[in-house]
């Protein structure tokens, strides 16, 4: 009986004694491991997906904890929150995002200048386009969100025609003795170029910005009201005349060809974009497309078989 209770106690010191020596291998592993993390930082981050041109408000901020590694000084520190809100979005910024200092610009002092988001962005200008265009077609402004990407297409029906001089010679005083034979004044060498240059220049579409470009700011939205309000407030003080338009941001090369295209394309067409290509386009003409018209026919029929 004494053995075994002997044996019992022999047990509880090893039991207590590995116990022991596992908690102290636990605390120091999590102190080694504590040590060996880098430090942290407490910056600002977005609650929800901010756009190019949105004023930051109180809400739209916290603070987010992350590791302070070679970028953490890019972000803007926690208690820097009072200096951002009411800063204009000058890039996207996803919602839980950290903040980086060159996403933000400061607010002027008599309001929100759109101009502001051009600090961030040399050489682009805000080229506003008119939504109510006569040759412009687009999705209704309410589709349209600062942030979206897109692109525009002009259409050209035909080219102006070119100034042509006079085919009629002034009549010769020419001695009746000499007795000249009349000869085709059309060439088939000539005739053969004037189908040639004719077919160079065809109808065609042409995007202007196959990259796309970013809408900064949508103008002529009538505000939003709450539904309570609706139906208080006077229905001749809900109609709106000031006009739609885009404010986009292009680069300062390309405002003249979108001026252009605006004033003598015979069509403007305005798409929403996922992603933009680097490189240019070709265009596309009326003879590419009677082209693929050929082709899609020759490879339904079996190349006419």
């Amino acid at each position: 009986m004494l053995k075994r209770i002997a044996s019992t106690g022999v047990n509880l010191v090893v039991l207590g004694v590995s116990v022991a020596i596992f908690l102290v291998a636990f605390i120091a592993l999590n102190a080694l491991g504590a040590a060996q993390k880098p430090p942290t930082v407490a910056v600002l981050s977005a609650t929800r997906d901010l756009n190019i041109g949105d004023v930051i408000a109180a809400s739209d901020v916290a603070v987010k904890t992350v590791f302070q590694d070679d970028n953490a000084s890019l972000y803007i520190p926690g208690e820097e929150v009072t200096g951002v809100v009411g800063g204009v979005v000058a890039q996207p910024i996803f919602s839980g995002q950290p903040i980086f200092r060159s996403a933000i610009v400061a607010r002027a002092a008599e309001g929100t200048r759109l101009s502001a988001v051009l600090a961030q962005y040399p050489g682009h200008s805000l080229f506003p386009l008119p939504l109510d265009a006569m040759n412009l077609v687009a999705p209704d402004a309410n589709a349209f969100l600062p942030g979206d990407l897109v692109g525009v297409t002009i259409v050209i029906a035909s080219r102006p025609q070119q100034l042509t001089t006079p085919t009629t010679m002034p009549d010769l005083l020419i001695d009746p003795a000499y007795a000249v034979e009349a000869t085709p004044t059309t060439m088939p060498q000539e005739v053969a170029r004037s189908d040639a240059l004719s077919r160079a220049m065809p109808p065609l579409a042409k995007d202007l910005f196959p990259m796309g470009v970013r809408v900064v700011s949508v103008q002529g939205l009538p505000p939003e009201t709450d539904s309570a309000d609706a139906g208080d407030s006077d229905s001749s003080f809900t109609t709106f005349d000031q006009p739609q338009m885009l404010i986009l941001l292009v680069p300062n090369e390309s405002r003249e060809v979108l001026s252009l295209a605006l004033q003598q394309g015979d069509r403007l067409v305005v798409s929403l974009m996922a992603r933009g290509d680097e490189a240019p386009t070709a265009g596309f003409t009326y003879w590419d497309f009677e082209d693929l018209f050929k082709s899609d026919r020759e490879e339904v029929l079996g190349g006419g078989q």
